[in-house]
């Protein structure tokens, strides 16, 4: 590498029991994040079917998908913009 700080860095993360836990962390953090927002995207996409359907009446919505009425009525209205 280049950078010497750069070099440092990624040699304490690779190899120094300390560096490995943290960024064993920060992988553990963002995949979370990422199935975090998965799930809501998949509940959206749940939502917008169930309304495009128009057999639900939003509170049904609501509780089949998990997310509060006021979600549901923000992407009703979001759809329909």
């Amino acid at each position: 590498m280049n950078f010497e700080l750069i070099a440092d860095r990624t040699r304490y993360l690779k190899e120094n029991p300390k560096g490995v836990s943290e960024m064993c962390r920060i992988m553990e953090d963002m995949r979370n994040e990422s199935l975090k927002k998965g799930i809501q995207e998949e509940k959206k996409m749940t939502v917008f079917r169930m309304l495009e359907a128009g057999k639900y009446m939003l509170e049904d919505i609501a509780n089949i998908s998990g997310l509060s009425l006021e979600e549901v009525n923000q992407l009703k209205a979001e759809r329909n913009v």
